[in-house]
């Protein structure tokens, strides 16, 4: 079908995550609202569905609870929109097998980015990566990388928290390196670099690793957003469970 005069594809931005617990204002929910005030149409966000390793596997929360909370974190934040792609890819992708088979599937970023990019093929999708995670993306340690960057068109945002005072050896090696990463997959003649490096002032040192050790409830207030919080003490998770253990 041709183009009608001034028509602009669709401009999506995806954001996976593992949402166990999705962070507030210094993580997750900062990062959102950043993309979301981008020049994006949508902020698709992702939460993983099964982890790409077995031995990692049924350590998260439940799926499904990891959905209800993203809901509730990102509920007001226009142009955000949470999604369960990985689960349909998923499940698209073990039809009809059995659950030994089942067991040995791997659905990686490459395997969400064909679907999505078949069912929605007048969208340019653009791939929102923390610092750390694009170096091992850049760096080949994800399977198809090179299927990653093309299908994408090499769209890709890389942000990075505040940086430090001190710009110690290791803060000047890793900056060194992210560069390098991003010169390396750039994508050529482009009036605009194919992927941005952006720094998020909002982002603080908030880890969900953090939120799911704390038992203090006023450390937990500052790295969770209310709703969130309210969520995990009604469903006792974490360090709300009966079962956990310092």
């Amino acid at each position: 079908m041709p183009k009608t005069p001034g028509h602009r594809r669709r401009r999506v931005c995806l954001f996976g995550t593992s949402a166990d617990p999705p962070t507030g204002e210094g993580g997750h929910l900062g990062i959102a609202r950043h993309l979301a005030a981008m020049d994006f149409d949508e902020v698709r966000v992702l939460p993983v569905y099964r982890h790409m390793f077995g031995n990692k596997r049924g350590k998260q929360a439940p799926f499904r609870v990891r959905v209800e909370m993203c809901q509730l974190l990102f509920r007001d934040v226009p142009k955000v929109v949470v999604s369960e792609a990985e689960r349909v890819c998923f499940e698209r992708a073990s039809e009809g097998l059995e659950e030994t088979e089942k067991a040995t599937i791997r659905i990686g970023t490459a395997d969400l980015l064909d679907m999505l990019t078949k069912e929605e093929p007048e969208v340019d999708f653009t791939l929102a990566l923390g610092a750390d995670t694009f170096i091992d993306l850049a760096s080949g340690k994800w399977r198809r990388t090179d299927d990653v960057f093309n299908l994408v068109g090499r769209r890709m945002i890389v942000f990075r928290r505040k940086e430090s005072d001190d710009g110690g050896t290791d803060a000047l090696e890793g900056d060194r390196l992210l560069r390098e990463s991003i010169a390396k997959w750039q994508q050529p003649n482009d009036t605009q670099p194919s992927i941005q490096l952006i720094q998020i002032p909002a982002l603080s040192d908030v880890s969900a690793s953090a939120v799911r050790r704390s038992t203090d409830e006023a450390e937990l207030k500052a790295m969770l957003s209310s709703n969130v919080l309210e969520y995990l003490q009604q469903n006792r998770m974490y360090s709300f469970s009966s079962e956990h253990v310092e």
